[in-house]
């Protein structure tokens, strides 16, 4: 598998509203990623790759997905500190993640990974990882949400597609429900989505997800699944997705362990090597995407449990840090 990590070296975090209406400072940072390459390093099979990606051929896939209004808003965010844009919540819902500058150029060098990773995938890859943050499956093509700004397995998507791979399926493991990427789906015509997800959810108006086109499937746990129904239920969308798909993209949230502080179900690390497992036995070439996953001290035993899963077992002897891992090439920054 080979490994697409982000440059930009920002610890910027955004907040987030909570709940109860309260700001709360974000789990999203730089030490999030880490954790996640420290874990993939621990496998021999996991390589290094470098990808380049021209700020050109950025800002016009991004151009291509996000309306002009919106990106034109992320543009004009000050850089001292973060703001709410109301304008530009999620549809039915209040405002819950602001913007400034500094977190609009991470999430412009998360798209940049996703892109630089999925090129690899329809050039010959098997298997790659958009090693990338914020996440992004919250974000809709005019809207932001849930530490999203910008739709990084969309952007991986529309770079397959555009490159002869496809139809594209996306499946989504986060805990939460993609509903930006959902957006996405609906307007593609050879776009699949299929999303488990946790049930109440908490990104759009109604508690329970409904599709918004036949070619979108969702699977609401009503209760935290134990690791034998959730890893049958992923199997079960693999083998439909499977049918049809010239590649995958996998939205992938390590927030479903125990522990994690923006989930609440029991999953262990282990069900990860069952995920990686089932991604194999599909065939399918697959993009992996960095969507959750803030249980910082979980995060590397979840990577390296996916690795084992999807590639079999075997360790680097010199452990996590016996690898330099590429990046995608930083062509000067967009905005």
């Amino acid at each position: 598998m080979l490994i697409v990590e982000q440059l930009g070296g920002c610890d910027a975090q955004p907040w987030i509203r909570d709940e109860h209406g309260q700001w709360i400072t974000g789990h999203d940072g730089e030490r999030r990623l880490r954790e996640v390459r420290a874990g993939l390093l621990r496998h021999a099979r996991v390589k290094p790759a470098w990808a380049r990606v021209s700020d050109e051929h950025l800002g016009g896939a991004v151009r291509s997905l996000h309306e002009c209004d919106y990106l034109s808003a992320l543009a004009r965010a000050p850089s001292s500190e973060s703001v709410l844009m109301p304008e530009f919540a999620a549809p039915g819902m209040a405002p819950d993640t602001p913007v400034s500058a500094d977190i609009a150029a991470v999430a412009y060098e998360g798209v940049r990974t996703a892109i630089a990773a999925a090129k690899l995938l329809a050039d010959g890859a098997h298997y790659a990882y958009a090693l990338c943050r914020p996440p992004g499956h919250h974000a809709g093509p005019g809207w932001l949400g849930g530490y999203c700004y910008l739709n990084n397995a969309a952007a991986a998507a529309h770079t397959l597609r555009e490159r002869g791979r496809g139809p594209v399926a996306i499946l989504d493991v986060d805990i939460h429900y993609p509903n930006g990427t959902a957006a996405f789906v609906a307007r593609a015509k050879d776009m699949t989505l299929h999303s488990l997800h946790a049930w109440p959810v908490v990104n759009i108006p109604s508690a329970s997800a409904q599709p918004r086109c036949e070619r979108e499937r969702v699977v609401e746990f009503k209760s935290p699944p134990g690791e034998e129904v959730y890893l049958d239920a992923v199997a079960r969308s693999l083998d439909e997705l499977a049918e049809d798909a010239d590649a995958l993209v996998l939205s992938l949230g390590y927030d479903t362990v125990a522990g994690d502080p923006h989930g609440y179900w029991e999953l262990s690390p282990a069900v990860f090597t069952g995920i990686g497992r089932l991604l194999s036995q599909s065939g399918l070439p697959v993009c992996v995407v960095q969507e959750g996953g803030y249980a910082l001290d979980t995060l590397a035993a979840c990577s390296y449990a996916f690795a084992e899963g999807l590639l079999g077992a075997a360790q680097a002897p010199d452990g996590p840090l016996g690898v330099e891992v590429g990046a995608a090439e930083n062509i000067g920054g967009v905005r």
